[in-house]
């Protein structure tokens, strides 16, 4: 048997639910159809409550009702659902990407909404307007916030070039075997050089009267023991001086080394989220032609913080087009 995932004819039972409840649903009943046919539906659906049910989509309305309760309809892109119930936390401003979720508390149904992005710069959007007027809303949001995004990519290409010095007039960093090993191949040419060492005078003679295999026998196994006997001297004086001295030398260099990376690092991260916004502001900017083509009934608050200071506020009007485009980007077409 199909499951029943949706009830259609949802804004009869949602002011049906309203009736039962003693509550007005006209005024329930108004902005309902206004909000689904500004985002191009007929009618909405109502879905059914169940362990595993859970959409996203823009919240187009949260409607207060006398008793607490809150209508609320979020579009999925594909339709729009509509539940009524009464919500714990504050719920975000409409035109804000948003998760509804089924839950049970005990043994009762409770839907609950959890904000996945929201719509800041002093804007919120009403789709409870007149649809016939929507043109005639205030659309100096979109030079404030064009303005403003010209302003704050100016400002990240002075930090572009500022960072770009800095990254120049850094020393080059270029790390140096470890300790151990440079000790090794030390320690390796000091017997390379004890093993090359020429005879002495004394011993070009003493090798030339040599006549016998046992006598040049001897003669090397002599030179051996005093190559060996030089190489434990020069050894013993390494590891008591030369080794720590040299560590010293070492670890004051990888102090630099490390000071030298982290600068480095420091740098270039700075420089990567500097250029992450300056493509950014580009991209937003493109941003708001489309959401003015979309005509949406955006209502234009306090813009003031962003105004005067671009730059600090800049992830948030960031943040604010791409919700607004994605809300202008899902709008449906009437027929």
């Amino acid at each position: 048997m199909h499951e029943v995932k949706f009830l259609d004819r949802g804004v009869q039972l949602i002011l049906d639910d309203i009736a039962r409840h003693r509550e007005d649903p006209k005024k329930a009943k108004d902005v309902l159809w206004k909000a689904a046919w500004a985002r191009g539906y007929q009618d909405v659906l109502i879905p059914v409550h169940g362990s595993d049910t859970r959409y996203e989509g823009t919240l187009c309305l949260a409607y207060g009702l006398a008793s607490g309760r809150i209508v609320v309809a979020v579009d999925t892109g594909e339709r729009m659902l509509t539940v009524v119930d009464e919500f714990a936390e504050t719920l975000p401003g409409v035109g804000s990407k948003v998760r509804l979720t089924a839950i049970f508390m005990g043994e009762k149904e409770k839907w609950i909404i959890k904000p996945l992005a929201t719509i800041g710069c002093g804007l919120a959007v009403d789709f409870t307007v007149d649809i016939g007027n929507k043109r005639l809303g205030d659309s100096a949001w979109a030079d404030t916030l064009r303005n403003a995004l010209g302003q704050a990519r100016s400002a990240e290409n002075e930090v572009t070039k500022k960072l770009n010095l800095e990254r120049m007039a850094l020393p080059p960093v270029e790390e140096e075997p470890p300790f151990k090993d440079q000790i090794v191949k030390l320690d390796e040419e000091m017997r390379a050089r004890i093993s090359s060492v020429p005879l002495t005078p004394d011993e070009e003679r003493e090798k030339s009267k040599l006549r016998t295999q046992d006598q040049a026998n001897a003669f090397f196994a002599r030179r051996k023991a005093k190559l060996a006997e030089q190489y434990r001297i020069e050894a013993t004086h390494f590891r008591e001086k030369g080794i720590p001295e040299l560590r010293a030398a070492y670890d004051k260099r990888q102090v630099r080394l490390q000071a030298a990376q982290t600068e480095v690092a420091r740098v270039t991260k700075l420089l990567a989220e500097n250029l992450a916004n300056v493509e950014l502001a580009g991209q937003a900017a493109k941003m708001i032609e489309r959401i003015e083509e979309a005509c949406l009934p955006i209502v234009v608050g306090d813009m003031s913080p962003v105004v005067s200071d671009p730059r600090a506020h800049f992830k948030e009007i960031v943040e604010t087009l791409s919700q607004l485009y994605e809300v202008a980007s899902t709008q449906r077409h009437r027929t």
